[in-house]
């Protein structure tokens, strides 16, 4: 089966949806910009239910979450200008 790849860019107005919807996206990719990831899923029945688990993640009213379809090759040819990356923010306590 082919690989499924989508950008996905997103607007979510409550911080514990959008910390949520940001923890779940980081299963399936890199975040390469605050609000966008580069989704890479091995088959489209994964796409399928990634969608699914996806709107069930926002509000509808308020939110709103944009997926772009590229191919494999489209993904693996894009042009990147600039070094920075996105730092997760990793929270610990020392005990």
């Amino acid at each position: 089966m082919s690989r499924v790849c989508y950008v996905v860019a997103y607007d979510i107005a409550d911080d514990d949806r959008r910390a949520d919807l940001a923890m779940f996206l980081s299963g399936y990719g890199p975040r390469v910009q605050l609000s966008v990831f580069e989704v890479e899923l091995p088959d489209a029945d994964t796409a399928v239910a990634f969608r699914e688990r996806l709107r069930s993640l926002i509000d509808p009213n308020d939110d709103q979450v944009r997926l772009y379809r590229l191919t494999p090759q489209a993904l693996g040819q894009r042009i990147i200008y600039g070094r920075r990356t996105i730092e997760e923010r990793v929270d610990f306590w020392i005990v």
